[in-house]
């Protein structure tokens, strides 16, 4: 047989199963998903969502290596050797849905070698950089000599992370596990829609990019002269030389569902307004931003049509959450919170 060069992949799993995934790997079995039904079997599936394993099932040969983010836990990435040519009839891929998950039929012979700290110090750029992709199989072999410097150290030491690094990622583990993070950011904006007025709206938001972006300086400018820019919330940003003004002007709306047609044409006539005014700082206005506390983007695609038309970015509820989680993130005294939980 020709020798051949040997391949690097990253490869992901079911977070939510890390445990039946780690398992099985110690068995020699490498699972992947999409495998609950007996016509998802490779390569003759015609299932579009199986048939994504293709790749892999076509692709990964015996040798090869392949990085698992969050493998045994959440902050460490596991490291397999492929222990058969993937494709091979006899001795690689099989099927075999798992009685108790009713999922995960996709089966690739595979070795546990070890496995890492993703940030730890002998870590590159380029593997922390890779690791973040949210592929379920992609190439990484430009990075061979990064991985086996990785694995090199890890010879001899097959506890792979130190004491600290595990109490880092048990932590880690246990937050990701136990915090509701889309429940909670649910509740957050549903308080904020029950207790704020649509003028309110302008201070939320001002608060909020005041967390996020401390650097900027933000004022609310509705009132007598909105109807000559248009503009609710004025986000300024120095230039190099800090005698250059960048502005960024945003107008806050508090619709739900579907925007009617002149609401539309209104709110673009409204923001328009910016680009023709001259501004009391003498800055140029670089952005205009329509922030919509609560329609969805699904249900407005003709706003998105012509605000994009009058290169207005549209800011949805659904983006609105993950600033205001962002900004809370900034401002929370985990701290305190955690005393007085103690003191209970």
């Amino acid at each position: 047989m020709e020798n051949r060069e040997k391949n690097y992949w990253g490869y992901r799993i079911d977070v939510k199963n890390q445990d039946f995934f780690f398992k099985e790997l110690q068995q020699g079995r490498l699972r992947q998903g999409w495998g609950y039904a007996e016509n998802q079997k490779l390569p003759e599936t015609k299932d579009s969502g199986a048939r994504k394993n293709l790749s892999m099932y076509h692709n990964v040969k015996k040798g090869d290596m392949l990085l698992i983010p969050r493998l045994p836990d959440w902050g460490s990435v596991a490291i397999v050797e492929a222990t058969d040519d993937w494709d091979d009839k006899e001795k690689g891929y099989k099927f075999e849905i798992d009685d108790e998950k009713k999922d995960y039929g996709h089966i690739f012979p595979a070795k546990y070698i070890g496995c890492f700290n993703r940030h730890g110090k002998d870590v590159s750029g380029n593997i922390q950089s890779t690791l973040k992709a949210r592929n379920r199989f992609w190439n990484i072999s430009r990075f061979s000599e990064d991985i086996e410097k990785i694995m090199g150290n890890l010879e001899g030491n097959r506890e792979s992370t130190s004491v600290i690094e595990n109490i880092k990622n048990i932590v880690s583990e246990q937050v990701k596990s136990h915090f509701d993070l889309k429940g909670f950011s649910e509740k957050v904006i549903d308080e904020y829609n029950r207790k704020f007025t649509a003028s309110q709206w302008e201070e939320v938001i001002k608060n909020i990019l005041e967390k996020i972006y401390p650097g900027y300086e933000i004022e609310r400018i509705g009132g007598s002269k909105e109807e000559k820019h248009g503009t609710d919330i004025l986000v300024t940003i120095s230039g190099l030389s800090n005698l250059e003004k960048y502005n960024i002007a945003m107008q806050v709306k508090n619709y739900n569902d579907v925007i009617s047609d002149n609401n539309i044409d209104n709110i673009i006539k409204q923001i328009n307004k910016a680009e023709e005014y001259v501004w009391e700082n003498n800055g140029k206005l670089i952005d205009k931003i329509l922030v919509i506390t609560s329609a969805k983007k699904e249900e407005n695609p003709k706003l998105i049509k012509k605000c994009k038309k009058e290169n207005i970015k549209v800011i949805f509820s659904e983006e609105l959450k993950k600033l205001i989680l962002r900004s809370i993130i900034e401002s929370i005294d985990l701290k305190e919170i955690f005393d007085e939980m103690l003191q209970e």
